[in-house]
This record gives structure tokens, C-alpha cells and sequence, in this order.
């Protein structure tokens, strides 16, 4: 009797926990190609504003809300669309084995004057919906409105930034090593501390260099020689005075 209880019990907890293992290696590139293609599809008819094809691709909660009339409107209205300069993915999150968000920066080109752009980061949300991967139709109606704007001369002086300070650091990090390895030194020769086989080759290897860096250049010295034998040569004789 307590082993089927105990069985009941399990069999219970299975039943309440829900399923948190994500997809694996394998599946994550999967589902990246297949959001990847229909995010593809909705840009591609997004620039050539196909609006009606567009809806088919949207979210079912989105498509209740909106109507294919309405949604072909509200984006008939938007001054501006994707340009035809090709999209930077900048990351796929694949959230769960059914729902992901797609962060892409975006080059909106104004309807009426297409010189006139602007550039900005939008996260898009894809939910698998029966065999194929829907996007929020709400979300299209506000874009370009909806997302970060982009400082491209900021971004650029950030990044910079960022470098110097890795450089300083890591500047930083061979003085202190430089600086521990020569206080351990010194620690060996006081008789405070006892090198390792690691140590004692370290020590090895850079007496051994540093005898090579003072020794005198063979080649050098040869040279030196002959210029020197070159010299201490006796003079040609010059030819006898013709008789008158």
C-alpha cells in the first residue's frame, strides 16, 4: 500500500511540475533557420509593402485584434518602411522550444523621400503557431515608432572606450604579474620562500636568456677582424720610373 502511494505521489508531482527543459544544441539551430526564414519573408514583403501577405504571417491573439483591412491600412499610413539596405540580426533569443524574440537593427527609408532614413534596434516576437513561426501584427503597426533609436557616433565613442580600458587592464594585469614575480624572487634568494619545478624552470629559461641578449655577436666580431687584418696590409709598390 505505501509503495503505490508513493507512486501515486511521484506520478502527481510529474503531472503539476511543468516541462523547463529547453531544446538542445541540435534543435536551437533548427528553429533559428526556420525563424530566421520567416522573419525573412515578412521583410522582403514588408519592403515591397505587401500588406495582405504580411497578415497571414501575423500572430493568431494579433489577427483578432486586427482585421486584414485594418492592418493593411494602419500600415498603408505608416511614413515609413525598411529600405532595401539588408538588415543586421544582431541576436536570435529562443526563449522556449515555441516562442523566441528576434533584435534587429533596422534602416527605415521615409515613403515619399526615401533620403531621408533612420536607423534603430527593434526586438521582434515569434511564436510557433501550428508548423510556422508567426510575428506581432500590433507590433508592425508602430514600427518604426516603437524601438531605440541609434547613435551610431556614440556607439562609436562607447566602443572605443571600452577598448582603452580592456588595454589598461590588461596593461595593468602584466605589471602586477611582473611586479608578484619579482617580490617572489626576491622571497628565494631571503630564504622566505622555496621554488617550484615551475618556478625553478621560469628562472632557468630567463638566466639562460639574458646571458644570450649579453653575449657579444660572433658574426660581428669576424667582421670587425678582417677589417682590422685589411688594414694593417702593406702598401702596393709602385712601378719603376721609366729610364729617359
Amino acid at each position: 500500500m505505501k509503495a503505490f502511494l508513493s507512486l501515486l505521489l511521484v506520478f502527481g508531482l510529474l503531472l503539476a511540475s511543468p516541462v523547463t527543459a529547453g531544446p538542445n544544441a541540435y534543435e536551437m539551430r533548427i528553429i533559428r533557420k526556420d525563424i530566421l526564414k520567416a522573419y525573412n519573408q515578412l521583410t522582403d514583403m514588408w519592403k515591397e509593402e505587401l500588406y495582405f501577405d504580411m497578415y497571414e504571417l501575423g500572430q493568431r491573439a494579433s489577427r483578432i485584434k486586427l482585421s486584414k483591412g485594418e492592418f493593411a491600412q494602419r500600415m498603408v499610413d505608416l511614413a515609413w518602411k525598411p529600405s532595401n539596405q539588408i538588415e543586421e540580426i544582431k541576436d536570435v533569443k529562443i526563449l522556449y522550444r515555441n516562442y523566441a524574440t528576434v533584435h534587429v537593427r533596422m534602416q527605415f527609408e521615409n515613403k515619399v523621400n526615401p533620403t531621408r532614413v533612420l536607423l534603430k534596434d527593434v526586438i521582434f516576437t515569434a511564436i510557433l503557431e501550428g508548423k510556422g513561426w508567426a510575428f506581432d501584427l500590433t507590433k508592425l503597426i508602430r514600427t518604426p515608432y516603437d524601438g531605440k533609436f541609434v547613435d551610431l557616433a556614440a556607439e562609436k565613442k562607447n566602443a572605443e572606450l571600452t577598448s582603452q580600458r580592456a588595454e589598461a587592464a590588461r596593461l595593468q594585469k602584466i605589471q602586477d604579474e611582473k611586479a608578484a614575480w619579482e617580490q617572489r624572487q626576491r622571497d628565494f634568494k631571503a630564504g622566505k620562500a622555496q621554488p617550484t619545478p615551475e618556478e625553478e624552470e621560469r628562472m632557468k629559461l630567463e638566466a639562460e636568456a639574458a646571458e644570450k641578449a649579453l653575449a657579444p655577436d660572433a658574426s660581428g666580431d669576424a667582421s670587425g677582424d678582417n677589417a682590422a687584418k685589411d688594414t694593417t696590409k702593406p702598401a702596393p709598390t709602385p712601378p719603376p720610373a721609366a729610364n729617359p
